[in-house]
């Protein structure tokens, strides 16, 4: 990496947002930003401030657009006033800060890096999540678009243009890499709950004025199903870990514990689970914590369900992923750092495929209430099946058109396409299509010339050096 000596010239609430998204932009086009003082600046370095004269020749200059500090200091207003659009080849795309001549690419990249609207808008669903329909994003109809990707590409051309170089970052020697990760919320469907739901709320009551003939012939599957083959959640998940390393690699997450009736328990102690566990360290696969429903503001809860899989596993996870999505920031990855993880990927919208903060490539979460980057990596979700089937209501060829459309942005802007898939597939009963979207989608990233990984491969290959995780060794 290329060290860049950088002069960052602005007021001192608004300085550590100023160097993180800085950071953030320049870090992967190769280079590393060390900070400097006016003084220390020399040709081909970078400087972002005020200051419009007095700065030496040969300096890279970086608008600071007019009113940033004062709406980031304020903290009260949860968009921008003055957005505008702008075009960059055939890619159109919003700018939050500066002028039609100046783009404030660093504030505008700080904006949807740290979430900024998350703590601003207090709108959220019945699960306490920030929803997709109170984000600029659904406002701008942006959702797909990575800009702070674009922000980038508008820097790399302003440095190149003054001579400086730069060189993108790889994933194991591919310009963009899949992240396949599996919930696993249930390991098996067939439960006394499961048998009421299936016969008698779905196949008794709520198809009643289906034809007889028909209704018998759609519980005798479903008996036929539960009675002579598999639990298809077991077999699912066995099935989808051998497609995933056929590929390379990917990231399983479990659950230890419950605690509510949006929890459904499953003994990580399972002989099943054992053998899950060292299929995974057979094939290299990673395994994650899903924590359960009330562990995103419970620390106990959480320090407790990821000492347990460490049981399971033999070492402490450094991956998590929130059931349910549930965020509450900063609360939320404070606990997640306090308790040893290095890799989130909660950050993702619940009924909407997309990028939720702007960008498909990691980053460090930043922490809005105590102005400063935790040391906490977040992989952005990008795609999740139920958000395609359930509540954008696709039908298997639109959700795979519509899951090509948000990793080739992955692939264009070399990032990190992390997909979201449960162990439900292939029960064509009650989730029909959906094996065949997991199968498509991965043969088609595979031949997109994707590398396959696990999040913790991918922030190792990302960073190019091994990345552990806090806590002793499970013996």
């Amino acid at each position: 990496m290329i060290r860049l000596p950088c002069c960052i010239e602005v007021d001192g609430d608004y300085a550590p947002k100023a160097r993180y998204a800085l950071a953030a932009l320049l870090e992967p086009l190769g280079l590393g930003p060390v900070w400097v003082e006016r003084s220390s600046l020399s040709d081909l370095s970078l400087y972002y401030g005020s200051a419009n004269q007095g700065l030496p020749e040969g300096t890279i200059e970086l608008a600071l657009g007019e009113g940033v500090q004062e709406f980031f200091r304020a903290r009260k207003a949860p968009y921008p006033s003055g957005i505008w659009w702008e075009q960059r080849k055939d890619v159109r795309y919003p700018v939050l800060f500066g002028s039609d001549d100046r783009e404030d690419w660093v504030a505008s990249a700080f904006y949807w890096l740290s979430g900024w609207q998350e703590y601003r808008i207090a709108d959220r669903d019945i699960h306490g999540r920030f929803p997709h329909s109170a984000s600029l994003q659904h406002t701008l109809h942006s959702t797909t678009l990575p800009v702070v990707e674009v922000y980038r590409q508008n820097l790399q051309d302003h440095l190149s243009q003054a001579g400086l170089r730069t060189a993108a970052r790889q994933w194991g020697g591919e310009s963009w890499t899949l992240c396949p990760t599996i919930d696993v919320d249930y390991v098996r469907k067939w439960r006394k709950g499961i048998f009421y739901r299936e016969i008698v709320e779905y196949f008794l009551l709520n198809r009643l004025r289906e034809p007889v003939r028909s209704r018998t012939a759609r519980l005798g599957k479903g008996a036929r199903q539960a009675a002579h083959h598999p639990d298809p959640f077991k077999s699912a998940l066995n099935r989808m870990l051998a497609r995933v390393s056929r590929h390379g690699s990917g990231t399983l997450f479990l659950k230890t514990a419950a605690h509510g009736p949006q929890d459904v328990y499953y003994n990580p102690r399972s002989r099943f689970l054992k053998r899950v566990a060292e299929t995974c360290q057979q094939l290299g696969l990673q395994i994650g914590l899903h924590p359960s429903y009330h562990a995103y503001t419970h620390r106990e809860y959480m320090q407790q369900e990821r000492a347990l899989l460490s049981e399971l596993t033999g070492e402490y996870p450094g991956a998590v992923r929130q059931h349910f999505l549930r965020c509450d920031p900063p609360y939320t990855h404070r606990l997640q750092e306090a308790c040893g993880f290095n890799i989130d990927s909660t950050l993702g919208f619940a009924t909407q495929v997309g990028f939720r903060n702007g960008t498909c490539l990691p980053f460090r979460v930043f922490d809005v209430e105590a102005n400063c980057a935790m040391d906490l990596w977040e992989f952005p979700l990008a795609v999740m099946d139920s958000a395609l089937f359930n509540r954008q209501d696709l039908t298997v060829g639109e959700a795979i058109d519509e899951t090509k459309l948000v990793l080739g942005q992955c692939a264009r802007y070399g990032g990190a396409g992390v997909v979201l898939w449960h162990n439900v597939l292939w029960d064509e009963i009650d989730f029909p299509g959906w094996g065949h979207h997991f199968e498509s989608v991965m043969e088609w990233a595979a031949a997109s010339g994707a590398q396959i990984m696990s999040l913790q491969g991918a922030l190792e290959s990302w960073l190019g050096y091994p990345v552990g995780t806090q806590g002793a060794q499970a013996g």
